[in-house]
């Protein structure tokens, strides 16, 4: 009786580590411990980001699980993220839910994840093949660029030349913000779409390029600011040349140095995501699927926010924070 037992238990065990050395079911299942899920935002202390850890680490401890959360600081590009997801993922963590800083860099980080049996999730944006994930969160980009144009068009009276200063050129939401801004905009026919140029992050640069700007177009009226960090470049450049305040600027996000612009006027609007519930949506489909349990819905979008100078009193709660 006690050889059958015997021999039971090891055919269990034997079964358990097949099934997880085929990928089929994730070590959570059988582990006497919390599962682990790996997190590596793009920017680990950007208010977006820091607002997103928030979420994730109040969702991790309703969950009752181990969350890591490990990512570059000051430096948004794929060679300072790529060494946070190689330390990550020699971890083996039970779910990894990552922010790429590049669709195409980040991919075969991804690639290299799968292959390991470790499920991926990303948030705010994505990899150039987003069928192998399983899961993905992110803002509405796309409709939050529509109410850029919404906005520049109702503060311009219906008429003048508009300008788009994009981020990073790999970036999936700072593509798909300006789809949206492009796609409304020719919705609007005294709206003269002068086209766009990248910032690549960098305020200086930002603000370099608009003082060129101006001497290209004086007669320049509107400006959509694909990011924060961009944004802050083009007040910068505005106020250099005498003419902040003159060319109306909205921009995307809610970060500290952004609020503080737009109740002085410097901005007439922010399109505000939510990171706080990016982080929470993230962790838990990340628990689930290390738990085998797929995800209700693979591609979630979650609405933007407008915020003014005239509402803002009433939106405080979409602010980005500065402290976890």
């Amino acid at each position: 009786m006690q050889s059958n037992i015997f021999r039971l238990c090891v055919s269990i065990v034997t079964l358990s580590a097949g099934l997880v050395a085929s990928g089929l079911v994730s070590p959570a299942a059988f582990a006497a411990e919390p599962a682990t899920i790996a997190f590596v935002p793009s920017l680990a202390s950007d208010p977006f980001f820091i607002s997103m850890q928030y979420g994730a680490e109040q969702e991790a401890q309703k969950l009752g699980i181990h969350l890591v959360w490990q990512g570059p600081m000051g430096v948004y590009s794929p060679s300072a993220q790529l060494p946070f997801v190689n330390a990550i993922l020699n971890q083996h963590p039970d779910a990894f839910v990552l922010v790429p800083t590049d669709a195409s860099a980040l991919m075969p980080s991804v690639n290299r994840a799968l292959g390991m049996h470790i499920p991926v999730v990303t948030a705010d944006t994505t990899v150039a093949d987003t069928s192998v994930l399983t899961a993905r969160v992110t803002g509405d980009n796309v409709g939050g660029g529509a109410l850029a144009a919404d906005l520049l068009d109702k503060a311009l009276g219906g008429s003048g030349d508009v300008y788009v200063m994009n981020g990073l050129p790999g970036t999936t939401t700072d593509q798909l913000r300006m789809q949206g801004f492009e796609q409304k905009v020719k919705t609007y026919p005294g709206l003269h779409y002068l086209g766009y140029q990248f910032s690549q992050d960098q305020p200086a640069h930002a603000a370099q390029i608009i003082r060129d700007l101006l001497l290209r177009y004086p007669h320049l009226q509107g400006i959509f600011c694909i990011d924060d960090e961009t944004a802050i470049g083009v007040i910068q450049g505005l106020r250099n040349i005498g003419k902040l305040g003159q060319v109306k600027v909205i921009a995307y996000d809610a970060e500290p140095s952004e609020v503080k612009a737009l109740q002085a006027g410097d901005l007439i609007g922010l399109i505000a995501q939510q990171p706080v519930k990016e982080g929470e949506m993230a962790v838990q489909m990340a628990y689930d699927a290390a738990n085998g349990k797929p995800p209700v819905q693979k591609a979630n979008i979650i609405p933007d926010v407008l915020i003014t100078k005239d509402n803002m009193g009433n939106q405080t709660q979409y602010f980005y924070r500065t402290t976890p």
